[in-house]
């Protein structure tokens, strides 16, 4: 493969994972995995992707191949205490965590600086065993909003996508998801874009970014459709 078309095959695949479409964020790397199986680009968006996914085991081989391959990072470590910590792994999640804000790219000026709050949250749960516990239980609402949403009851999936945060206070995705049925399933931006907003920063997603730019234009398009409907109605 040359490097013109394993660069395509990168951007798109970040594209489609930044979209929330993991499976073709996933094919993308597969084409560039046969080329460079061991780049650090490879594991690490294959890691993340297939945690996404929900094969876990698969994520673990990833982020510790490219741990092992390349050494420790902050990244390598925050990535691997999601991991533990989507999977239950109290200990192993507050170990990672801990080294996640040890990290010099994680202090005060480095490029990680913006997810130490974050990842601070993150380790308060893992190290209280009741909070914990709450943000498993969290998870298995989280699922239940889910089917829900897929079964088109929307009113009931937000329901339950906020009953997930309100048990865990990290757990973006259930804001994200909320936001995004009001904005996409319920057209109404001005619920969504509030949620967005404490997703991101909450996160700092890229993911959540791109929904919240998409919130704002539709809410700046109904905000002007409504003046305009309010101005025939004075001519009228």
């Amino acid at each position: 493969m040359n490097k013109f078309y394993a660069n395509i095959c990168e951007r798109f695949g970040l594209n489609a994972y930044v979209m929330g479409d993991y499976q073709k964020a996933e094919s993308w790397f597969r084409k560039l995995e046969q080329s460079e199986p061991n780049s650090i680009r490879v594991l690490r968006n294959l890691g993340v992707i297939s945690l996404a996914l929900g094969r876990s085991e698969e994520a673990e081989r990833y982020l510790l191949r490219e741990e092992k391959l390349y050494g420790p990072s902050f990244y390598r470590h925050s990535a691997l205490g999601d991991l533990a910590y989507a999977t239950g792994k109290r200990k192993e999640a507050a170990k990672r965590y801990r080294l996640a804000l040890k990290d010099p790219e994680c202090a005060e000026g480095g490029k990680a600086f913006h997810m130490r709050e974050f990842i601070e949250q993150r380790l308060a749960m893992s190290e209280d065993e009741k909070r914990f516990a709450n943000a498993m239980k969290a998870m298995e609402i989280f699922k239940k909003a889910e089917e829900l949403r897929e079964s088109g009851e929307h009113l009931e999936a937000i329901k339950y996508f906020m009953e997930s945060f309100a048990l865990d206070e990290t757990n973006w995705p259930a804001l994200n998801n909320a936001a995004s049925i009001h904005l996409n399933a319920l057209k109404n931006p001005a619920e969504a874009e509030p949620l967005f907003r404490q997703a991101f920063e909450l996160s700092r997603s890229p993911q959540v970014a791109r929904n919240l730019d998409l919130c704002i234009q539709a809410l700046e398009k109904s905000q002007k459709n409504q003046g305009q409907k309010k101005r025939w109605r004075v001519r009228a």
